[in-house]
């Protein structure tokens, strides 16, 4: 896009040039005429045939949050008049494995409603990232009892001796107190 943006750029300082020389172009003076002119030598890109071109070729990354894919989802349908069903087809076929297993054992399988196979897939998305940080905090929120075998042995030789409100406290033979 900036390559043809620099050459028309490019040609119009010409153009520009020769009308500061004398050498004047009528198309420069009209609206409709100028558009033409621009698409004649610059063509016009027909915009359906990228935007499905570019569906065709877009899928979510495995490792990506939903929003990536949905933006560019978005943007590319915007431009195309196709049916629900085949929005739904073309949105679920660029969806990760993760998240197409969940959506066809949902009841009643894939939506064919653009809308609501959208949502499923934002809110598969989201319980997977947050089960996701859950997983990678969980090995350090829980004491790991096999890391520590002397404070597994320790635990055995505790006892409790309850006289009444006050405790005590005596040294056994391993080191450890025993109340």
């Amino acid at each position: 896009m900036t390559y043809v943006s620099g050459m028309v750029q490019d040609w119009l300082q010409v153009v520009l040039e020769q009308e500061d020389r004398g050498i004047h172009h009528a198309w420069l003076y009209s609206w409709p005429s100028f558009v033409k002119e621009m698409h004649t030598y610059f063509g016009i890109p027909d915009i359906a045939a990228e935007a499905a071109h570019s569906l065709d070729h877009l899928c979510m990354n495995p490792d990506d949050r939903i929003a990536t894919y949905n933006v560019a989802f978005l943007r590319c349908s915007a431009q195309l008049h196709w049916s629900e069903s085949a929005f739904c087809h073309r949105y679920y076929f660029g969806l990760p494995d993760r998240i197409q297993d969940i959506i066809s054992t949902h009841e009643g399988g894939k939506s064919s409603n653009f809308r609501t196979l959208y949502s499923t897939a934002v809110a598969i998305n989201n319980h997977f990232w947050k089960r996701k940080r859950e997983s990678e905090r969980a090995p350090y929120s829980t004491p790991q009892r096999t890391l520590y075998p002397e404070c597994s042995q320790s635990v055995s030789h505790l006892s409790i001796a309850d006289s009444g409100s006050d405790m005590e406290a005596s040294d056994s033979s391993d080191g450890f107190p025993t109340w």
